[in-house]
Protein backbone atom coordinates (compact mmCIF):
# COMPACT_ATOMS: atom_id res chain seq x y z
CA UNK A 1 0.00 0.00 0.00
CA UNK A 2 1.22 3.20 -1.25
CA UNK A 3 2.20 6.53 1.18
CA UNK A 4 0.21 9.33 2.11
CA UNK A 5 3.03 11.38 0.73
CA UNK A 6 3.13 9.56 -2.25
CA UNK A 7 -0.21 10.36 -3.18
CA UNK A 8 -0.17 14.04 -2.15
CA UNK A 9 3.02 14.49 -4.74
CA UNK A 10 1.32 12.21 -7.66
CA UNK A 11 -1.59 14.29 -7.37
CA UNK A 12 0.50 17.69 -7.01
CA UNK A 13 2.28 16.67 -9.96
CA UNK A 14 -1.08 16.25 -11.83
CA UNK A 15 -2.52 19.22 -11.18
CA UNK A 16 1.29 21.30 -11.96
CA UNK A 17 1.30 19.44 -15.54
CA UNK A 18 -2.19 19.33 -16.27
CA UNK A 19 -2.14 15.46 -16.20
CA UNK A 20 -5.38 13.27 -17.19
CA UNK A 21 -6.24 10.78 -14.28
CA UNK A 22 -7.63 7.34 -14.16
CA UNK A 23 -8.43 5.15 -11.21
CA UNK A 24 -9.21 1.13 -11.88
CA UNK A 25 -10.30 -1.13 -9.29
CA UNK A 26 -9.30 -4.49 -9.49
CA UNK A 27 -11.79 -6.91 -9.34
CA UNK A 28 -11.39 -10.40 -6.91
CA UNK A 29 -7.94 -8.75 -6.08
CA UNK A 30 -6.47 -11.25 -3.81
CA UNK A 31 -7.47 -14.18 -5.77
CA UNK A 32 -4.74 -13.62 -8.03
CA UNK A 33 -2.23 -14.28 -5.77
CA UNK A 34 0.28 -17.56 -5.80
CA UNK A 35 1.36 -19.44 -3.21
CA UNK A 36 5.19 -19.52 -3.06
CA UNK A 37 7.20 -22.32 -4.55
CA UNK A 38 6.32 -25.83 -2.09
CA UNK A 39 3.76 -24.06 0.01
CA UNK A 40 1.12 -25.76 0.48
CA UNK A 41 -2.63 -24.50 2.41
CA UNK A 42 -5.87 -27.08 2.47
CA UNK A 43 -9.66 -25.88 3.38
CA UNK A 44 -12.59 -27.47 5.34
CA UNK A 45 -15.05 -27.69 3.00
CA UNK A 46 -17.38 -24.75 2.34
CA UNK A 47 -20.60 -24.38 4.39
CA UNK A 48 -23.64 -25.46 2.10
CA UNK A 49 -21.38 -27.37 -0.67
CA UNK A 50 -20.92 -30.45 1.71
CA UNK A 51 -23.13 -32.48 -0.43
CA UNK A 52 -21.22 -32.86 -3.41
CA UNK A 53 -17.49 -34.01 -1.49
CA UNK A 54 -17.49 -37.11 0.30
CA UNK A 55 -17.02 -37.07 4.37
CA UNK A 56 -13.81 -35.86 5.72
CA UNK A 57 -12.38 -34.67 2.17
CA UNK A 58 -10.50 -31.09 2.32
CA UNK A 59 -9.65 -28.76 -0.47
CA UNK A 60 -6.04 -27.91 -1.49
CA UNK A 61 -5.98 -24.13 -2.31
CA UNK A 62 -4.31 -23.66 -5.94
CA UNK A 63 -4.29 -19.58 -5.51
CA UNK A 64 -4.64 -17.47 -2.58
CA UNK A 65 -8.17 -16.10 -1.01
CA UNK A 66 -10.06 -13.71 1.06
CA UNK A 67 -8.71 -14.15 4.78
CA UNK A 68 -5.59 -15.69 4.08
CA UNK A 69 -2.47 -13.60 6.34
CA UNK A 70 -0.44 -13.70 2.43
CA UNK A 71 -2.85 -12.46 0.16
CA UNK A 72 -2.47 -9.15 0.58
CA UNK A 73 1.40 -9.75 -0.36
CA UNK A 74 0.83 -12.37 -3.23
CA UNK A 75 -1.35 -9.95 -5.02
CA UNK A 76 1.01 -6.92 -4.75
CA UNK A 77 3.78 -9.32 -6.35
CA UNK A 78 1.50 -10.27 -9.40
CA UNK A 79 0.38 -6.19 -9.44
CA UNK A 80 4.74 -6.15 -9.72
CA UNK A 81 4.77 -8.32 -12.41
CA UNK A 82 1.83 -6.82 -14.24
CA UNK A 83 4.48 -3.59 -14.10
CA UNK A 84 7.23 -5.04 -14.89
CA UNK A 85 5.99 -6.73 -18.14
CA UNK A 86 4.38 -3.28 -18.96
CA UNK A 87 7.92 -1.56 -18.98
CA UNK A 88 7.33 0.11 -15.89
CA UNK A 89 10.04 0.72 -13.34
CA UNK A 90 9.22 0.46 -9.47
CA UNK A 91 10.44 3.41 -7.50
CA UNK A 92 13.19 2.75 -5.12
CA UNK A 93 11.73 5.18 -2.40
CA UNK A 94 8.10 3.59 -2.43
CA UNK A 95 7.52 0.33 -3.15
CA UNK A 96 4.03 0.94 -4.25
CA UNK A 97 4.90 3.56 -6.93
CA UNK A 98 5.37 2.53 -10.65
CA UNK A 99 6.55 5.00 -13.15
CA UNK A 100 7.76 4.90 -16.79
CA UNK A 101 9.21 7.66 -19.65
CA UNK A 102 7.50 6.99 -22.73
CA UNK A 103 6.97 8.83 -25.91
CA UNK A 104 4.48 10.66 -24.36
CA UNK A 105 6.00 11.65 -21.23
CA UNK A 106 6.11 10.51 -17.64
CA UNK A 107 3.66 7.88 -16.93
CA UNK A 108 2.80 7.16 -12.85
CA UNK A 109 0.32 4.49 -11.28
CA UNK A 110 0.11 4.25 -7.52
CA UNK A 111 -1.23 1.23 -6.28
CA UNK A 112 -3.42 1.19 -3.12
CA UNK A 113 -4.60 -2.21 -2.04
CA UNK A 114 -6.28 -2.96 -5.35
CA UNK A 115 -7.00 0.60 -6.48
CA UNK A 116 -4.58 1.81 -8.76
CA UNK A 117 -4.35 5.57 -9.97
CA UNK A 118 -2.74 6.37 -12.85
CA UNK A 119 -1.47 9.74 -13.85
CA UNK A 120 -0.08 11.04 -17.33
CA UNK A 121 -0.80 12.49 -21.20
CA UNK A 122 -4.20 11.03 -21.64
CA UNK A 123 -2.94 8.63 -24.51
CA UNK A 124 -0.24 7.66 -22.32
CA UNK A 125 -2.57 6.51 -19.10
CA UNK A 126 -5.13 5.31 -21.84
CA UNK A 127 -2.39 2.51 -23.02
CA UNK A 128 -1.11 1.72 -19.57
CA UNK A 129 -5.10 1.05 -18.66
CA UNK A 130 -5.54 -1.15 -21.75
CA UNK A 131 -2.88 -3.60 -20.91
CA UNK A 132 -4.10 -3.10 -17.05
CA UNK A 133 -7.64 -4.32 -18.02
CA UNK A 134 -6.24 -7.19 -20.22
CA UNK A 135 -4.32 -8.48 -17.11
CA UNK A 136 -6.94 -7.86 -15.00
CA UNK A 137 -10.77 -7.77 -14.70
CA UNK A 138 -11.20 -4.15 -13.37
CA UNK A 139 -14.03 -2.07 -12.58
CA UNK A 140 -12.59 0.81 -14.43
CA UNK A 141 -13.80 3.99 -11.83
CA UNK A 142 -12.64 6.59 -14.45
CA UNK A 143 -11.81 10.02 -13.90
CA UNK A 144 -11.29 10.66 -9.71
CA UNK A 145 -14.24 11.85 -7.64
CA UNK A 146 -13.35 9.96 -5.21
CA UNK A 147 -10.54 8.26 -3.82
CA UNK A 148 -9.19 7.05 -0.09
CA UNK A 149 -12.86 7.77 1.07
CA UNK A 150 -12.54 11.35 0.25
CA UNK A 151 -14.13 13.46 -2.76
CA UNK A 152 -12.05 15.34 -5.34
CA UNK A 153 -13.06 18.34 -7.00
CA UNK A 154 -10.83 19.29 -8.95
CA UNK A 155 -10.69 22.62 -11.00
CA UNK A 156 -8.65 22.43 -13.94
CA UNK A 157 -8.58 26.55 -14.60
CA UNK A 158 -7.23 27.59 -11.65
CA UNK A 159 -5.23 24.40 -11.23
CA UNK A 160 -6.22 22.78 -7.93
CA UNK A 161 -7.52 20.02 -6.51
CA UNK A 162 -9.65 19.85 -2.87
CA UNK A 163 -10.30 17.26 -0.40
CA UNK A 164 -13.51 16.95 1.38
CA UNK A 165 -15.01 14.03 3.50
CA UNK A 166 -19.13 15.04 3.77
CA UNK A 167 -20.23 11.05 4.47
CA UNK A 168 -18.15 11.55 7.20
CA UNK A 169 -19.42 14.51 7.87
CA UNK A 170 -22.73 13.42 8.04
CA UNK A 171 -21.87 10.22 10.28
CA UNK A 172 -21.21 12.67 13.07
CA UNK A 173 -24.58 14.22 13.10
CA UNK A 174 -26.19 10.81 12.74
CA UNK A 175 -24.22 8.74 15.31
CA UNK A 176 -23.57 11.46 18.00
CA UNK A 177 -24.99 13.39 20.67
CA UNK A 178 -24.05 16.75 19.38
CA UNK A 179 -24.54 20.07 21.10
CA UNK A 180 -27.20 22.32 20.11
CA UNK A 181 -26.33 25.70 19.12
CA UNK A 182 -24.13 28.02 16.30
CA UNK A 183 -20.40 25.87 15.26
CA UNK A 184 -17.61 27.05 16.84
CA UNK A 185 -14.92 28.55 14.72
CA UNK A 186 -12.31 27.04 16.09
CA UNK A 187 -11.98 23.07 16.51
CA UNK A 188 -10.73 23.64 20.70
CA UNK A 189 -10.64 26.30 23.30
CA UNK A 190 -8.13 28.80 22.36
CA UNK A 191 -5.12 28.89 24.85
CA UNK A 192 -6.41 25.61 26.57
CA UNK A 193 -4.78 22.34 26.42
CA UNK A 194 -6.89 19.32 26.74
CA UNK A 195 -3.68 17.28 29.30
CA UNK A 196 -5.63 16.32 32.02
CA UNK A 197 -6.01 12.44 32.62
CA UNK A 198 -9.02 11.47 33.89
CA UNK A 199 -9.24 9.94 37.25
CA UNK A 200 -10.61 6.35 37.62
CA UNK A 201 -14.05 8.04 39.15
CA UNK A 202 -14.33 10.16 36.35
CA UNK A 203 -14.41 7.90 33.80
CA UNK A 204 -16.99 7.39 31.48
CA UNK A 205 -18.85 4.37 31.43
CA UNK A 206 -17.85 1.84 28.90
CA UNK A 207 -20.50 2.04 26.66
CA UNK A 208 -19.36 5.91 25.84
CA UNK A 209 -15.72 5.22 26.01
CA UNK A 210 -16.25 2.89 23.27
CA UNK A 211 -18.44 5.74 21.39
CA UNK A 212 -15.51 8.03 22.41
CA UNK A 213 -12.95 5.74 20.99
CA UNK A 214 -15.15 5.39 17.64
CA UNK A 215 -15.39 9.13 16.90
CA UNK A 216 -11.79 10.24 17.63
CA UNK A 217 -11.24 7.00 15.53
CA UNK A 218 -13.03 9.21 12.53
CA UNK A 219 -11.66 12.33 13.33
CA UNK A 220 -8.19 10.57 13.03
CA UNK A 221 -9.05 9.29 9.72
CA UNK A 222 -10.30 13.27 8.79
CA UNK A 223 -7.53 15.11 9.93
CA UNK A 224 -5.18 12.78 7.95
CA UNK A 225 -6.66 13.49 4.55
CA UNK A 226 -8.75 16.19 4.56
CA UNK A 227 -9.16 18.36 7.69
CA UNK A 228 -5.01 18.95 8.42
CA UNK A 229 -6.59 22.39 10.83
CA UNK A 230 -7.64 19.56 13.14
CA UNK A 231 -4.63 17.98 13.71
CA UNK A 232 -3.89 19.49 17.16
CA UNK A 233 -7.01 18.74 18.64
CA UNK A 234 -7.52 15.36 17.57
CA UNK A 235 -4.20 14.80 18.95
CA UNK A 236 -4.93 15.55 21.91
CA UNK A 237 -7.87 13.69 22.09
CA UNK A 238 -6.56 10.40 20.88
CA UNK A 239 -4.53 10.45 24.29
CA UNK A 240 -7.78 9.06 26.03
CA UNK A 241 -8.47 6.20 23.83
CA UNK A 242 -8.33 3.70 26.84
CA UNK A 243 -9.80 6.53 29.87
CA UNK A 244 -12.14 9.48 28.86
CA UNK A 245 -13.88 11.84 30.86
CA UNK A 246 -16.84 14.04 30.34
CA UNK A 247 -14.77 16.68 29.51
CA UNK A 248 -12.86 14.68 26.82
CA UNK A 249 -16.38 13.71 25.49
CA UNK A 250 -17.39 17.39 25.32
CA UNK A 251 -14.07 18.37 23.46
CA UNK A 252 -14.35 15.51 20.81
CA UNK A 253 -17.94 17.12 20.46
CA UNK A 254 -17.08 20.46 20.07
CA UNK A 255 -14.29 19.52 17.17
CA UNK A 256 -17.33 17.40 14.86
CA UNK A 257 -19.37 20.24 15.54
CA UNK A 258 -16.78 22.51 14.25
CA UNK A 259 -16.11 19.93 11.02
CA UNK A 260 -20.07 19.65 10.25
CA UNK A 261 -19.99 24.33 10.67
CA UNK A 262 -16.82 24.52 8.14
CA UNK A 263 -17.82 21.49 5.80
CA UNK A 264 -16.95 22.97 2.75
CA UNK A 265 -13.14 23.30 3.89
CA UNK A 266 -10.61 20.36 2.87
CA UNK A 267 -6.95 20.18 2.00
CA UNK A 268 -6.49 21.90 -1.00
CA UNK A 269 -3.70 21.38 -3.18
CA UNK A 270 -3.10 24.35 -5.29
CA UNK A 271 0.84 24.48 -6.74
CA UNK A 272 2.39 27.62 -6.81
CA UNK A 273 3.80 27.22 -11.09
CA UNK A 274 3.12 24.81 -13.71
CA UNK A 275 5.10 21.70 -15.36
CA UNK A 276 6.00 21.06 -18.96
CA UNK A 277 6.88 17.28 -18.80
CA UNK A 278 10.68 18.33 -18.66
CA UNK A 279 13.00 16.20 -16.97
CA UNK A 280 15.58 18.93 -16.38
CA UNK A 281 12.48 21.21 -14.19
CA UNK A 282 14.03 21.37 -10.85
CA UNK A 283 10.75 21.06 -8.02
CA UNK A 284 10.72 23.33 -5.24
CA UNK A 285 10.68 21.36 -1.43
CA UNK A 286 10.15 23.44 1.38
CA UNK A 287 9.46 23.15 4.89
CA UNK A 288 8.45 24.33 8.44
CA UNK A 289 8.60 23.59 11.87
CA UNK A 290 7.65 24.24 15.42
CA UNK A 291 7.22 23.39 18.85
CA UNK A 292 5.51 23.65 22.31
CA UNK A 293 7.80 23.49 24.94
CA UNK A 294 7.00 20.65 27.66
CA UNK A 295 3.66 20.98 26.69
CA UNK A 296 2.47 17.76 28.62
CA UNK A 297 2.42 18.38 32.18
CA UNK A 298 2.43 14.90 33.04
CA UNK A 299 5.62 13.90 31.40
CA UNK A 300 7.19 17.23 30.55
CA UNK A 301 7.47 15.94 26.57
CA UNK A 302 7.06 18.79 24.06
CA UNK A 303 4.98 19.10 20.89
CA UNK A 304 6.42 19.07 17.58
CA UNK A 305 4.69 20.68 14.48
CA UNK A 306 5.80 19.88 10.90
CA UNK A 307 4.40 20.79 7.43
CA UNK A 308 6.10 20.39 4.30
CA UNK A 309 5.23 21.59 0.84
CA UNK A 310 5.93 20.97 -2.94
CA UNK A 311 5.68 23.74 -5.02
CA UNK A 312 3.32 25.30 -2.58
CA UNK A 313 1.12 22.62 -2.21
CA UNK A 314 1.16 20.65 1.52
CA UNK A 315 2.79 17.17 1.41
CA UNK A 316 3.42 16.39 5.16
CA UNK A 317 1.38 17.90 8.06
CA UNK A 318 2.23 16.57 11.64
CA UNK A 319 1.01 17.14 14.86
CA UNK A 320 2.66 14.40 17.85
CA UNK A 321 4.25 14.16 21.33
CA UNK A 322 8.01 14.36 20.69
CA UNK A 323 9.76 10.74 22.29
CA UNK A 324 11.86 12.01 24.96
CA UNK A 325 11.85 15.15 27.44
CA UNK A 326 14.05 18.36 26.12
CA UNK A 327 15.71 19.94 27.90
CA UNK A 328 15.49 23.93 26.55
CA UNK A 329 12.87 25.41 23.62
CA UNK A 330 15.73 25.41 21.93
CA UNK A 331 16.29 21.95 22.12
CA UNK A 332 12.54 21.23 21.18
CA UNK A 333 12.58 23.35 18.14
CA UNK A 334 15.85 21.27 17.16
CA UNK A 335 13.69 17.85 17.29
CA UNK A 336 10.59 19.45 15.35
CA UNK A 337 13.50 20.63 12.81
CA UNK A 338 14.80 17.51 12.22
CA UNK A 339 11.67 15.51 12.11
CA UNK A 340 10.88 18.29 8.78
CA UNK A 341 14.12 17.53 7.06
CA UNK A 342 13.74 13.75 7.04
CA UNK A 343 10.12 14.43 5.66
CA UNK A 344 11.54 16.36 3.26
CA UNK A 345 14.18 14.21 2.48
CA UNK A 346 11.86 11.61 2.09
CA UNK A 347 9.52 13.85 -0.60
CA UNK A 348 13.24 14.64 -2.53
CA UNK A 349 13.60 10.61 -3.23
CA UNK A 350 10.25 9.90 -4.09
CA UNK A 351 10.72 12.74 -7.08
CA UNK A 352 14.26 11.56 -7.58
CA UNK A 353 13.73 7.95 -8.14
CA UNK A 354 11.39 8.70 -11.09
CA UNK A 355 13.98 10.83 -12.50
CA UNK A 356 12.81 14.14 -11.63
CA UNK A 357 14.84 17.15 -9.62
CA UNK A 358 14.92 18.73 -6.70
CA UNK A 359 16.21 22.29 -6.25
CA UNK A 360 19.32 22.27 -3.47
CA UNK A 361 19.53 23.73 -1.07
CA UNK A 362 15.58 22.81 0.20
CA UNK A 363 14.69 25.48 2.56
CA UNK A 364 13.44 24.89 5.69
CA UNK A 365 11.75 27.51 8.01
CA UNK A 366 12.44 27.18 12.04
CA UNK A 367 11.14 30.58 14.13
CA UNK A 368 13.92 29.63 16.65
CA UNK A 369 17.06 31.84 16.12
CA UNK A 370 18.67 29.44 18.60
CA UNK A 371 17.96 25.96 16.21
CA UNK A 372 18.85 28.12 13.83
CA UNK A 373 21.99 29.10 14.62
CA UNK A 374 22.57 25.46 15.74
CA UNK A 375 22.32 24.43 12.05
CA UNK A 376 24.88 26.74 10.57
CA UNK A 377 28.23 26.24 13.05
CA UNK A 378 30.36 23.47 14.19
CA UNK A 379 31.13 24.52 17.63
CA UNK A 380 30.51 21.82 20.21
CA UNK A 381 30.14 22.81 23.92
CA UNK A 382 28.92 21.13 27.30
CA UNK A 383 25.75 22.78 26.81
CA UNK A 384 24.72 21.39 23.48
CA UNK A 385 26.41 18.03 23.81
CA UNK A 386 23.59 16.17 24.74
CA UNK A 387 22.05 16.99 21.43
CA UNK A 388 24.80 16.45 19.10
CA UNK A 389 23.28 13.70 16.87
CA UNK A 390 20.33 15.90 15.56
CA UNK A 391 22.77 18.79 15.38
CA UNK A 392 25.48 17.09 13.33
CA UNK A 393 22.50 15.80 11.20
CA UNK A 394 21.24 18.84 10.17
CA UNK A 395 24.51 20.48 10.00
CA UNK A 396 25.79 17.32 7.50
CA UNK A 397 22.64 18.40 5.36
CA UNK A 398 23.68 22.14 5.48
CA UNK A 399 27.08 20.88 4.04
CA UNK A 400 26.04 18.75 1.50
CA UNK A 401 23.93 21.55 0.21
CA UNK A 402 20.74 19.39 0.57
CA UNK A 403 18.42 21.72 3.31
CA UNK A 404 19.32 24.79 5.13
CA UNK A 405 17.61 26.34 7.50
CA UNK A 406 16.02 29.55 8.01
CA UNK A 407 14.32 32.11 10.55
CA UNK A 408 10.52 32.72 10.28
CA UNK A 409 8.88 34.85 12.33
CA UNK A 410 6.17 32.95 14.86
CA UNK A 411 3.07 34.80 13.09
CA UNK A 412 4.39 33.49 10.05
CA UNK A 413 5.18 29.83 10.97
CA UNK A 414 1.72 28.13 9.73
CA UNK A 415 3.45 25.00 11.96
CA UNK A 416 2.04 26.62 14.87
CA UNK A 417 -1.18 25.67 14.15
CA UNK A 418 -0.21 22.08 15.03
CA UNK A 419 1.22 22.14 18.20
CA UNK A 420 -1.63 24.67 19.79
CA UNK A 421 -4.83 25.39 20.03
CA UNK A 422 -4.88 29.05 18.78
CA UNK A 423 -7.47 31.78 18.86
CA UNK A 424 -9.58 32.77 16.09
CA UNK A 425 -8.15 35.52 13.72
CA UNK A 426 -4.49 33.18 14.05
CA UNK A 427 -6.58 29.95 13.61
CA UNK A 428 -7.89 31.69 10.12
CA UNK A 429 -4.55 32.70 8.64
CA UNK A 430 -2.74 29.34 9.30
CA UNK A 431 -5.65 27.66 8.55
CA UNK A 432 -5.79 29.22 4.94
CA UNK A 433 -2.29 27.94 4.09
CA UNK A 434 -3.44 24.25 4.30
CA UNK A 435 -7.39 24.55 3.32
CA UNK A 436 -7.58 28.26 1.03
CA UNK A 437 -9.38 31.21 1.75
Amino acid sequence: MTSDTTIRIVLTLLLMAGWYGELLDVKGAFLHGEFEEGEQLFMEIPEGFQMYYPMGMVLLLLKTIYGLKQAAVAFWKQLIMAFASMNYVRSKADPCLYFSWTKDGLIVWISWVDDCLGGGQEAGVLTAKKQMTDRFECDEIGNMDEYVGCKLKRDYKERSLKLTQPVMLQSFSDEFELPDGPAPNTPATPGDALLVPAKPEDCVSPAEQFKYRSGTGKLLHMMRWSRPEILNSVRELSQYMSGASMAHVKAMHRTMKYCIGKAKRGLLWKPNCGWNGDPSFEFVITGRSDSDYAKDTDTRKSVSGTSTFLNGSPINTRSNTQKSVTLSVTEAELVAATQCAQDMLFNMRILESMGLKVKKPMILEVDNKGAVDLTHNWSVGGRTRHVEVRQYFLRDLKEENVIIAKWISGDSNSSDLFTKNLPGPLFEKHMATYCGE
